[in-house]
């Protein structure tokens, strides 16, 4: 028996030296080997049982953590284990328990408190998980985890500032810390202090290059989303106060409104409106959903439409396009297909969109069939969507779409563009932030 008692010592020594080497392999290998002559063994059965958590082979996990728990059944680290692996498989309530249940034997265990804080924070029990937190955090001040968990759920309590000192403590104690460099960007992003946002939001994909989530950011946040474009005979830009007189003037153009957008309000005075200009401007298109440019012809330099991306959705990288020249004399001289090139060529190859689509009144067919002839695929016809509140009645809707593989696609638009534009949009070089959204 001492000889099998030293051979399990030494099996359960090299276990867990392999375990803490990231030799999750050997480790597992000693644990069964030790099984086999000591099936009893709490600590080789716990480590199993985390070895197969970590590999989510959770079954197996879940029989090795209960057979440890009945070896030594007041083993607290065993319990809270047991519920970080229970949180992972979406076992709740069953995780919280045994989280409580470890507390019961160990109430000075800082990670069983940010566990049971975590599960409560999935599933927004938020004033419990934060007191967990606090509580992991007055035993362990010097916590980088608990800090950010406790930032994440300051967050979603909208209490962002205090959130945003919880990441900074965080980033204090481990600089290299991606998760709280990117919740840092989405707190200071949600201060509208966009320049710092992007700077952590960077910083956390350097750190780690897989980090979805914070590449999403990044590209959400790129001033290539600021940037003018230029053709040949055009260049757009975002809309400045100074525009005020030039929309105000096309809402009044009724005929120009029922093509366009039928929803704008058409009637705020001029100062007001050009207040809501300034404010827009001074907003990054992240926070506002939507960019709205002032197509200028070149050589007047005077603006002859509006272009937009409205709804735009980040997370599905969708966006809705918008165009309109109130000047029917200019639909015929090639101002808004450059335009359209120019706004295609921004969408899908400097902000990384996957799909634009646009939206139609039925009365306008004119502009449907051009929109089919660019590449669009009409993928819808809603009949009487709308109520015309000025007529009394109903409007239909075509609804077409463009996605990034069809735009690759798409031969006519790359001559359109190389004659139009002197340059082939539809196989251009993509930018960064392009690349950032492909990825994601």
């Amino acid at each position: 028996m001492s000889e099998n008692n030293i051979t399990v010592s030494e099996l359960l020594h090299n276990a867990l030296r392999c375990y803490q080497g990231g030799q999750l392999r050997q480790a597992e290998r000693h644990c069964l080997d030790i099984y086999t002559v000591a099936p009893e063994q709490p600590d080789a059965l716990h480590l199993l049982a985390i070895i197969y958590a970590q590999d989510r082979k959770f079954p197996l996990a879940n029989d090795y953590f209960e057979k440890a728990i009945a070896a030594n059944p007041k083993r607290a680290d065993f319990y809270g284990n047991y519920g970080n692996a229970l949180w992972e498989q979406g076992c709740f309530e069953d995780a919280i328990r045994y989280c409580l249940q470890s507390l019961e034997y160990d109430s000075s265990n800082a990670g069983t408190y940010n566990i049971l804080g975590s599960v409560l924070l999935s599933q927004n029990r938020l004033s419990e998980a934060a007191d967990s937190f606090r509580k992991a955090l007055a035993i362990q001040p010097r916590y980088p985890q608990a800090l950010n968990n406790l930032g994440n759920t300051l967050q979603k309590m909208r209490k962002t500032e205090d959130a945003i000192v919880c990441y900074r403590n965080a980033l204090a104690l481990h600089e290299n810390y991606p998760e709280a460099h990117n919740n840092l960007g989405m707190g200071l992003r949600q201060l509208d202090r966009i320049e710092e946002a992007r700077a952590h939001f960077l910083r956390a994909v350097t750190l780690r290059p897989d980090f979805a989530k914070a590449k999403q950011n990044c590209t959400e946040v790129d001033p290539a989303w600021l940037e003018p474009l230029g053709g040949k005979q055009l260049y757009l830009r975002r809309y400045k106060a100074e525009d005020a007189v030039y929309l105000h003037q096309c809402y009044l153009n009724a005929s120009f409104m029922d093509l366009y957008n039928r929803y704008i309000p058409r009637y705020q005075h001029v100062d007001d409106l050009a207040a809501t200009l300034l404010q827009a401007y001074e907003k990054h298109p992240c926070q506002l959903k939507s960019v709205d440019w002032i197509i200028i012809q070149e050589s007047t330099h005077k603006p002859v439409g509006v272009a937009n991306l409205v709804d735009i959705q980040y997370q599905h990288r969708r966006a809705e396009f918008q165009i309109g020249l109130p000047d029917s004399a200019d639909h015929a001289r090639g101002i808004g297909l450059e335009a359209t090139l120019l706004v295609l060529d921004y969408a899908f190859n400097r902000v990384g969109l996957n799909k634009l689509v646009t939206v139609i009144y039925g009365h306008n067919v004119s502009s449907q069939n051009n929109t089919l002839a660019l590449g669009f695929t009409q993928e819808s016809y809603l009949r009487e969507q709308l109520m015309d509140k000025e007529s009394g009645k109903f409007i239909d809707l075509f609804g077409n779409g463009m996605t990034l593989r069809d735009f690759r696609q798409n031969k006519r638009l790359s001559r359109l563009s190389k004659r139009l534009l002197g340059r082939d949009i539809v196989h251009a070089a993509v930018s960064q932030s392009a690349e950032c959204g492909v990825l994601l």
